[in-house]
């Protein structure tokens, strides 16, 4: 009786954990689905898989923001297994405060006023950088990293429904390749 018990417990846990638990989906910014120019692929030595996407610095920057000079992008088709809030990291490098920005689009190719974007103020070195918060349903998405400044690289991007509060990347992360549709 307390094996059955146990066995029990087990998969009842077991259920509630593949059911409910954490999805953390990472993918290396080079293993892109399609890419249009300016955004190319950047052997990097830092970069985790040893390339990045960029748009490469055009000129030298100004000191105000001026609109993208392209609409370069990288696009990506992903598998979400649950559907839920899923919070969005990139691994990035920043050339300065005009180059540090890319648009992230899901299911979508028009940019507009209120496309949400990646931005932080750390330049000259990867880091992570917090992204907007999506709610995604079950099933494939596409995701579009697009031009918004130049000088900026992109090495990986996370999508996790573990929310910031509880845990946030710090290091180069292994890819989930079970989550890339190809």
């Amino acid at each position: 009786m307390k094996i059955k018990l146990i066995l029990f417990l087990f998969f009842v846990f077991l259920f509630f954990t593949q059911a409910y638990g954490k999805t953390t989906i990472v993918v290396e910014a080079e293993h892109f689905d399609s890419i249009t120019p300016s955004m190319e692929v950047k052997e990097e030595r830092g970069a985790s898989g040893g390339n990045s996407i960029e748009i490469p610095l055009k000129k030298s920057h100004s000191k105000s923001e001026v609109p993208p000079s392209d609409s370069g992008y990288a696009e990506y088709k992903i598998y979400i297994p649950q559907e839920g809030n899923y919070q969005f990291w990139a691994r990035c490098w920043w050339y300065d405060h005009t180059g540090n920005s890319f648009f992230i689009l899901i299911d979508s190719i028009a940019v507009d006023k209120n496309t949400p974007y990646v931005t932080s103020n750390t330049y000259k070195k990867w880091h992570w950088v917090q992204g907007p918060v999506f709610h995604l349903t079950r099933g494939i998405h596409t995701i579009r990293i697009q031009n918004r400044e130049d000088g900026v690289r992109m090495d990986q991007w996370i999508l996790t429904t573990t929310p910031k509060s509880r845990w946030e990347p710090t290091k180069k992360e292994k890819e989930t390749p079970q989550y890339i549709v190809k």
